[in-house]
């Protein structure tokens, strides 16, 4: 059924200026921006940057840094009627890496990369994904960075308090003991826009789900959707009925949608910037707690493994493209 990935091949070019020297000092990080017009760099989705806080944060360790500080305000998640940090709507922005150390010199690293000065963090996620390549998403062939993010996410990362109890409402709301539940995230609407250019079919959702409770054989199931895409609900709801369970008020647009095929649902921003990114953490946190996971290439339930570090997980990236994570099911 899996197809079997080969090596990425490693970066081979470095820039010729020195990197980011953090030793001693708390480490600023700000969010990508749109560069030339969006051709060099853009604002990028919520998990996309989580990945940029993951990789300063190793980078951090490994250099001996007294912390990191996330400053993110990019206009995809910021409320006017909130603070301009939008990270710290979901997560605390300042980690201290041992003691803290309020009196610590601040250096802002943003711009570094491995070729060179630009203006965005790339650099950051390459730290802690360092083989994700478009043909090559992470997850895949990617266990010890998996190990990795989870370790950093574990050891660094805190929700806010009123979002983990929403969390704990919503998951309580839904699942009583002894439920088997499996998580379905199907990315659609911009990811058309990344290899391998198409979206894969449903039916292959189905398959997959079909061979997880053959195997489990469990009494009673679930069935937890993460969509951006409103056809994929109908769908599940149509095949599964009260078995689904998802996250009404979560933002999405139709497969027909233009404007959901150039930006998705993340960058669209007519729609309310707060509620894109609670509902999408909480879709993240909610797919972590499944007992396994079905997914296509997204960001957002690859963070979902980095919060559940034994979490199963099976890929759909095409028709002929179906991988199976490492953890034992």
């Amino acid at each position: 059924m899996s197809s079997t990935p080969s090596k990425p091949s490693a970066f081979r070019w470095r820039s010729p200026l020195p990197t980011p020297r953090v030793r001693g000092r708390l480490l600023v990080i700000t969010h990508r921006r749109d560069t030339l017009g969006g051709w060099l760099s853009k604002q990028q989705g919520l998990f996309s940057e989580f990945f940029a806080v993951l990789g300063a944060l190793r980078y951090a360790e490994r250099n001996g840094a007294a912390g990191v500080q996330v400053e993110f305000s990019s206009a995809l998640y910021r409320d006017p009627r909130r603070a301009a940090n939008w990270w710290s709507y979901f997560f605390a922005p300042l980690m201290w890496l041992g003691p803290p150390q309020p009196d610590a010199p601040v250096i802002r690293a943003n711009g570094w990369t491995r070729f060179g000065p630009h203006a965005w963090n790339d650099s950051w996620t390459s730290q802690i994904i360092p083989g994700n390549t478009n043909r090559q998403p992470y997850p895949i062939d990617s266990a010890a960075d998996l190990r990795e993010a989870a370790r950093l996410t574990a050891r660094h990362i805190r929700l806010r308090p009123e979002l983990l109890a929403r969390l704990e409402t919503l998951w309580a709301a839904q699942i009583a003991p002894g439920d088997f539940v499996v998580g379905l995230h199907y990315r659609g609407t911009d990811k058309i826009n990344a290899y391998p250019y198409r979206a894969p079919d449903y039916r292959l959702f189905a398959e997959q789900l079909d061979r997880v409770i053959a195997k489990h054989q469990p009494k009673t199931w679930r069935l937890f959707v993460a969509t951006d895409e409103t056809e994929f609900i109908d769908w599940a709801l149509g095949r599964y009925g009260d078995r689904v369970f998802f996250q009404s008020a979560a933002p999405r647009l139709s497969s027909a949608d233009k404007t959901a095929r150039r930006t998705g649902t993340h960058k669209n921003l007519a729609l309310p910037a707060y509620l894109k990114g609670e509902t999408a953490v909480l879709d993240c946190l909610l797919l972590s707690r499944c007992h396994h996971l079905i997914k296509n290439r997204s960001s957002l339930s690859d963070i979902s493994l980095a919060f559940n570090a034994v979490l199963p997980w099976t890929f759909i990236l095409d028709d002929g493209l179906i991988y199976e994570g490492d953890a034992a099911d």
